[in-house]
């Protein structure tokens, strides 16, 4: 059997980059005083309410295909009910979960997203079956953000649109086209729809950032936000008339109030986000077993081609 270095190399190179893929980072929650609000956590659980709008898309039809091509802007807001996985500390308790504009308990965090999209494809479906199908990606004319928000005052409100990015900024990232998708479908004569999105973020531009002092860990470890969503018609309780419809106490305004106009289409949208470790780098005693393994192998490939 002929013993091929060449090979030898591209395995080993392969072994490498298998050891350094990405896997799910864990993270501690914190209220930015250092108290823990659950550690090692893995993930983040936003309202069931939370509400979602296209812009200016011609208003819900469910028997009109959208055109393809055609740009709109997809806002998001929501607030934070669940902490998934890890150790809960003493402060989780505080955590409010419910958007109603009154502060139940000690403070809450909360989601924003403004997301330049475009129709990808829009179909009916197959087998006489009638409904409406589209396919979303985003716009690369456009820039696309999500950012989260710790605030003390537990103001968000669902219904009013209010007090969901008035709190002190934790991190603000790009959403890029990696991975990204997005459908919805509407069912013909019934008025209603339901789709999903999958959107990834990461640290991009000179402005984004990860506050350790609240999501620790992350910043070293971040790959991206893997943010998950189901997208319903109508949007029920998750109905509002407004959109970041607040003003920060400093700073600029990332995300502009925005009043639902007609032609928008108002969602009820629940979400979850999880964080991504970034390529595991291997530590120096697994380089150094790894080159001399590498090194046997070129010895033993050595005496086998001078026999």
């Amino acid at each position: 059997m002929k013993f091929s270095f060449r090979k030898l190399a591209v395995a080993a190179a392969l072994g490498l980059s298998f050891a350094a893929s990405a896997q799910a980072a864990p993270f501690d929650l914190k209220d930015g005083n250092g108290n823990v609000i659950q550690s090692q956590a893995t993930g983040l659980d936003w309202s069931s309410t939370g509400s979602g709008v296209s812009i200016n898309v011609g208003g819900y039809n469910d028997t009109r295909l959208l055109p393809v091509g055609a740009p709109f802007q997809f806002l998001y807001q929501s607030n934070l009910v669940n902490i998934v996985g890890g150790q809960e500390g003493t402060l989780a308790p505080q955590l409010d979960g419910s958007a109603n504009g009154v502060k139940d308990r000690g403070f809450e965090f909360t989601i924003v997203a403004s997301l330049a999209e475009r129709v990808v494809s829009s179909t009916f479906g197959s087998n006489g079956n009638t409904n409406p199908t589209s396919v979303f990606d985003l716009d690369p004319s456009g820039v696309s953000k999500v950012a989260i928000y710790y605030d003390a005052a537990a103001n968000a409100n669902t219904a009013a649109g209010t007090g969901f990015d008035d709190g002190q900024l934790i991190a603000l990232l790009t959403i890029n086209s990696d991975g990204n998708t997005s459908t919805f479908t509407s069912v013909t004569g019934t008025g209603t729809g339901q789709g999903s999105a999958r959107l990834h973020a990461s640290i991009v531009g000179s402005e984004d950032f990860v506050d350790q002092n609240f999501l620790a860990g992350v910043t070293e470890l971040l790959f991206g936000l893997d943010f998950q969503s189901t997208l319903n018609y109508p949007a029920q309780d998750a109905a509002t008339s407004t959109f970041h419809g607040s003003s920060p106490a400093t700073g600029t305004d990332l995300f502009p109030t925005y009043n639902v106009q007609a032609g928008d289409i108002v969602f009820k949208v629940d979400g979850s986000s999880t964080f991504e470790a970034a390529a595991a780098v291997p530590e120096p005693g697994s380089m150094l077993l790894m080159g001399a393994g590498l090194l046997g192998f070129i010895g033993v490939a050595r005496r086998r081609r001078n026999k």
